[in-house]
């Protein structure tokens, strides 16, 4: 069946891991996604440890069915080629400085001349305005001016790093993806594109939407790691068990607490649920004694015939492994032939009449310039001397 973005050209021109995980969703979806990398080195994760045979790890995981065409945009030469190619191209994810495509007269104002159809998506740190715009970040800075990092850490009040890119993907690679499939939608209605200014900073707020909404209410800005979905309470928090391993309960709902309650024989607690200081800590400290008591294992055998939320906090090969994880095939290898095989993971949603996923592999670094610049009308001739001249 055909897949729904099927017929949508998109120019990615991004680097790393926001920009190309979203164009990989679009890809996976159907679209056509053509990488315009540079002459030095293309996009630098290919070369980021640890390397596969020949290439990352990283890369090979945020660029199935994508194509790749090396583009020197710092020639005008190509840049004449990039204004061909985008007449034809319905999206162009950038993930630059502002500023950095307008003065190579390639920005937003400039294109939209060429193609008013166009959706055009720049996913920045801090935005295309403002007083941070043109300062370089990271995960770690985009979390911590949000103020994400500030609810992330100790009781003691030390913030601590996610080991995770929460920003990246969840702050940046999903609303740019969202953003792009509903200015397509609008693009159907009134055959005109627009500009879509994503910034990081903007989509961490998201993350903190139930403290700022209740801050916003009451005026009390709360403290780290003493929240209700961050270890206040005892119904919801983390424990070790007799083997050492970590548990995860997460009993938010009263009914949840009664059967938890219920199954470690300790009925009343169920009236305390929401008790005040002290005794909100002293039954925290009597229900991290009786996790002790049993191993994970024990505690899962006996926790499942319990209406309970309850799990075991897995390491990466035991996630890799455990059955939830294989049934629905979200990390897998797939055969690759410079590589052998190379890790994938699967599109993170269902569908009942399609099935996004592989289709291509990773592309090799300008692996598809000259067909792209053939099906553009150039001749083999051209399309060396371009070559030559190191423009493509």
């Amino acid at each position: 069946m055909q897949l729904p973005l099927e017929g949508i050209r998109v120019l990615d021109l991004s680097r790393l891991l926001p920009g190309p995980l979203c164009t990989l969703f679009l890809a996976d979806l159907g679209a056509e996604v053509i990488k315009v990398e540079d002459h030095a080195g293309g996009d630098y994760i290919r070369w980021f440890e640890p390397r596969m045979k020949h290439q990352s790890a990283f890369f090979y995981v945020l660029n199935r069915n994508k194509k790749s065409i090396r583009l020197n945009l710092r020639d005008e030469e190509g840049r004449g080629i990039f204004k061909k190619i985008v007449k034809d191209a319905d999206v162009l994810v950038e993930t630059f400085r502002p500023g950095a495509m307008d003065r190579l007269g390639l920005g937003w104002q400039h294109l939209k001349e060429i193609n008013p159809g166009l959706v055009y998506c720049s996913l920045t740190g801090y935005g295309q305005e403002g007083p941070y715009k043109d300062w370089p970040g990271h995960d770690v800075n985009y979390l911590s001016l949000a103020g994400v990092l500030g609810m992330i850490g100790t009781r003691e009040g030390r913030p601590v790093i996610p080991g995770i890119q929460i920003a990246d993907v969840g702050a940046g690679a999903l609303p740019a993806a969202v953003a792009i499939l509903a200015a397509l939608f609008g693009k159907q209605r009134t055959g005109k594109g627009q500009f879509l200014d994503v910034a990081m900073v903007d989509g961490a707020i998201l993350f903190l939407s139930m403290h700022m909404a209740r801050y916003m209410a009451d005026g009390d800005p709360h403290k780290m790691a003493n929240e209700l979905l961050s270890g206040a309470f005892a119904f919801y928090n983390i424990y070790q068990a007799g083997d050492g391993r970590y548990v995860a309960v997460g009993c938010l709902e009263e009914k949840f607490w009664n059967e938890f309650c219920r199954a470690i024989e300790r009925e009343d607690l169920i009236a305390e649920m929401f008790a005040e200081e002290p005794r909100r800590s002293e039954i925290i400290a009597e229900v991290a004694e009786i996790m002790k008591t049993r191993t994970s294992d024990e505690w899962l055998a006996l926790l499942k015939d319990y209406d309970v939320c309850f799990t075991r906090i897995n390491t990466f090969d035991e996630a890799l492994q455990d059955p939830y994880i294989k049934h629905r095939n979200l990390w897998f290898m797939k055969d690759y032939g410079p590589e052998g095989q190379i890790p994938q993971m699967a599109f993170p949603v269902k569908f009942s009449d399609i099935e996004p996923g592989w289709v291509s592999p990773p592309p090799e670094l300008g692996e598809h310039t000259g067909e792209v610049l053939r099906s553009m009308g150039y001749s083999e001739e051209e399309i060396a001397e371009l070559a030559k001249k190191k423009v493509i």
